[in-house]
């Protein structure tokens, strides 16, 4: 994507000639077609900007404007062309891969020292809008610069609003938009590949591993992911205001004592049916990487401001998690496979939620089934909305063992949510592991670039070459080992990961990755492993050639049926 200037870009005020007069100015290989509102209100910005040029120009070597010298007419079309020059190295419409943020206008300085973000409005809005908008995006932009200039420009009212550093929003004149253009700092400027200045993992945070990040505020959240986060926060709060105006008080602590009585029982039977049906269940679902921790961990914060929050992870606790737990003082995270919910009866779950007002499990269907029962049982009983996390491991197909937790909490659910879209495996990465364990899943025309695949024909070979990659920063994940089995690599993620198939791996007759009868789990364990990646990944695979070769296949984009895909599989 190469920077434009905002001038020629205006010079058409026709939708369909704009879309591809963008796309050939930006060298964008992919067509956009923009709104009426996107192009209107950029060329009214540019309009007005021409305008004040015209009444009031100036020379590039620095010497007074000509209207302060006594011109009271427009300038001449020589001055007025050096004012166009203003308006070069501009990224209209730019979006961070993975993250789907969008700036409607960036400028960046040679060195990046200097950044220019101006948003565009068709209509009116609120102040505290625009405030908060051009908050965002200096904190998106505080990773690449140091000096940002935000201002947002709405074309119904012509009104243009400044943001200072501090978050302070007022108006401002179209001469004070005008004076920043000419600053020296930004007219040399990033002309193109500006996505080396934004990467990522600069705003991607794994809560678990930069607990501190996490806790100071310093992440973000997804459209899709704030979305979700209101649907969820609005119904919780309905939820609340109905018990209050129906009076019906939460079941007491001595709801246990009091199931000796069988017409208590009774009572009790009749409650737990209304609350199943009215108490918030709600499933929250995607893929590795989607950010369903860092949205859980995030809706236990919002909720802890007013209530006590029990967090569940359905896999050991790690340090990160231990952290968060010591610092927020109305959050308790504890590991789901804590004894004291496997006791008999109801009087587990019960005890371990009776002191809470909400309730949220992390990766639930790592927890057996009949603990989710329980969970959602004691629940219902104390009136505590619930939000259970998980992967389906949709591109894995059927494990039978997740597929019980995630069946009982399907039967309870009075809304679900599932987050689409990777944030943090890389696009290619995620597009090669669909690949990878279903081939007729493979992409064309895909970059796997970040991907490699080697050979080792035995075991010293083997050892030779995991070496050589821990070497260049990859992190060996195997397979097999204690740590993974436990739980531990739950949560975690690594800029570069390897991992070692071997004989036990092939591919069925349907074209979908299989492992024999004496690894059951192996192919679980080996996507939890894969997923864990953000920026590369290496498959070694040792003494196996027929799924090297196949491997191989997908990583060149050879699809099955193509003569290099046969040949190789010969």
């Amino acid at each position: 994507m190469k920077a434009l200037n905002l001038y020629t870009l205006t010079r058409t005020r026709d939708p369909k000639t704009f879309s591809a007069l963008l796309q050939a100015l930006s060298g964008s290989p992919w067509k956009r077609t923009c709104s009426v509102h996107e192009m209107l209100s950029l060329c009214s910005l540019v309009d007005a900007l021409d305008e004040h040029f015209s009444l009031h120009p100036y020379q590039e070597n620095g010497q007074q404007d000509l209207t302060e010298q006594g011109s009271g007419s427009a300038a001449p079309s020589g001055y007025r062309a050096e004012w166009i020059r203003c308006l070069d190295g501009f990224y209209f419409s730019y979006t961070i891969e993975h993250i789907s943020k969008e700036f409607d206008l960036l400028k960046l300085s040679a060195d990046a020292g200097c950044v220019l973000n101006i948003e565009l409005k068709s209509e009116a809005v609120e102040e505290e809008r625009i405030r908060k908008q051009l908050e965002q995006n200096r904190y998106y932009l505080s990773h690449i610069s140091r000096t940002i200039l935000s201002y947002t420009y709405v074309m119904e009212t012509d009104t243009l609003y400044y943001c200072n550093d501090r978050g302070f929003l007022r108006e401002c004149s179209i001469d004070e938009l005008a004076r920043a253009l000419r600053r020296p700092a930004l007219q040399d400027y990033i002309g193109e590949n500006i996505r080396e200045c934004f990467r990522a993992q600069d705003y991607l945070i794994s809560p678990v591993k930069n607990p501190e990040k996490f806790l100071t505020g310093r992440y973000f959240l997804t459209n899709q992911q704030f979305e979700f986060r209101r649907q969820i926060l609005e119904t919780f709060q309905d939820y609340e205001r109905s018990l209050k105006e129906s009076k019906e008080p939460k079941v007491s602590k001595d709801w246990e004592e009091s199931k000796d009585s069988k017409e208590s029982k009774e009572s009790k039977g009749s409650d737990d049916s209304e609350t199943r049906e009215t108490v918030p269940v709600v499933s929250l679902t995607g893929g590795a990487g989607t950010g369903k921790t860092l949205l859980m961990l995030d809706l236990a914060v919002e909720l802890s401001r007013k209530k006590r929050v029990l967090f569940l992870h359905g896999g050991p606790l790690r340090e990160g998690h231990r952290e968060i737990d010591r610092r927020l003082h109305k959050v308790s995270i504890q590991s789901g496979t804590d004894r004291t919910l496997s006791l008999p009866q109801d009087s587990g779950a019960l005890a371990a939620l009776r002191d809470y007002s909400f309730l949220l499990v992390d990766e639930a269907n790592r927890l057996p089934s009949e603990i989710i029962v329980r969970l959602i049982e004691a629940a219902a009983s104390l009136r505590i909305p619930a939000v259970f996390s998980y992967d389906p491991h949709t591109i894995l197909g059927a494990i039978p063992r997740m597929e019980d937790a995630e069946a009982v909490i399907a039967a309870h659910e009075t809304m679900q949510l599932e987050l689409s879209g990777n944030i943090r495996i890389n696009r290619p990465i995620y597009s090669f592991l669909r690949a990878l364990f279903y081939q007729k899943d493979a992409a064309p025309h895909s970059d796997y670039s970040c991907i490699d695949i080697l050979y080792a024909s035995d075991r010293h070979e083997e050892q030779l070459l995991t070496s050589y990659c821990r070497a260049r920063g990859y992190k060996l994940i195997p397979e097999n080992s204690d740590s993974f089995r436990s739980g531990e690599i739950i949560s975690q993620e690594f800029d570069k990961v390897l991992m070692v198939l071997d004989s036990r791996f092939y591919y069925d007759e349907t074209l979908r990755l299989c492992a024999d009868s004496s690894a059951d789990m192996a192919l679980p364990l080996l996507y939890e492993g894969l997923s864990r990646a953000k920026e590369r990944l290496c498959l070694l695979v040792v003494g196996n050639k027929t799924l090297f070769e196949q491997l191989l296949a997908i990583r060149l984009l050879c699809l099955p049926g193509t003569e290099i895909y046969q040949s190789q599989s010969e």
